[in-house]
């Protein structure tokens, strides 16, 4: 049932999304043969071309902020709320999917928008440039990393991707919690934020007092000691990545707890 949720999500809200990417790249494209046959002859069609581009590029990730907040309380909080949480589904379910959607056009929108700005100004032997350099840098790192440059990266892909799970799930979350006031929802939705990330920041504070931690907490790394340090930058990352990982555990169980437990749809 998780996958038809996915696919319901996906759907829905690719309809929206698909024609934002194809007309941003479309901007892009405009722009970039505009300046490709000299912008000093096509002036005004030139500003007019990369103003529209800049809009739709802010627009597609205020579209996604705002999509990801419309479908979690629309579909789940609103009268809407009766028809899907009837469903012979759990509302743990109903969160992830919710979840995973929201995390793929954000990661999505990021990849357009690099496709855009890369149509826009690379020129004619940038891409074999790149290339060169990254090969040129994957050599180095593993030169000086060897093996343990797969854990890097595999970490930090990890690390954004919790991170960007955490600020989700704690927005869900603080809606969830404003839903439960008869009054003024939005903003408890809004203070409920405010304490959640207080909270988060107080848990940061005590962990950092548990002997050892300070450790970590002041590391400063730099390009002449980050080989020497990185068996202690692994551990800061994957302790963050834990914390975060905890975080987010706590904002989904609460978020499931109200739609399970203490949902109130009046």
């Amino acid at each position: 049932m998780l996958s038809k949720l996915l696919k319901y999500e996906i759907k829905a809200t690719g309809r929206i999304f698909l024609p934002l990417f194809l007309a941003l790249l479309t901007f892009a494209g405009i722009t970039r043969f505009i300046y490709s046959i000299g912008p000093e002859k096509w002036d005004t069609p030139a500003s007019i071309s990369m103003a529209i581009y800049i809009i739709i590029m802010v627009g597609m990730f205020v579209m996604t902020f705002i999509m990801m907040i419309q479908r979690f309380y629309k579909n789940l909080l609103s009268d809407e709320g009766y028809l899907m949480l009837t469903l012979p589904v759990k509302p743990w379910k109903h969160i992830f999917s919710k979840l995973l959607v929201s995390m793929l056009w954000m990661l999505t929108s990021v990849i357009v928008a690099l496709m855009s700005i890369f149509i826009i100004t690379l020129e004619k032997g940038d891409i074999t440039k790149i290339a060169v350099g990254l090969a040129s840098f994957y050599d180095q790192a593993f030169a000086h990393l060897g093996a343990s440059m797969y854990l890097f990266s595999f970490e930090i892909i990890i690390g954004l991707l919790i991170t960007l799970a955490s600020g989700i799930l704690i927005l869900y979350a603080s809606i969830a919690l404003g839903h439960l006031f008869s009054k003024h929802k939005m903003l408890a939705s809004f203070g409920a934020f405010i304490v959640l990330s207080t909270l988060s920041q107080i848990l940061f504070k005590f962990i950092s007092l548990v002997p050892g931690m300070d450790y970590f907490a002041n590391i400063h790394i730099s390009s002449n000691d980050f080989i020497g340090m990185q068996h202690a930058i692994q551990w800061a990352m994957a302790l963050g990545i834990i914390y975060t990982g905890l975080l987010c555990a706590a904002y989904f169980a609460v978020t499931n707890f109200i739609l399970s437990k203490r949902l109130n749809l009046e």
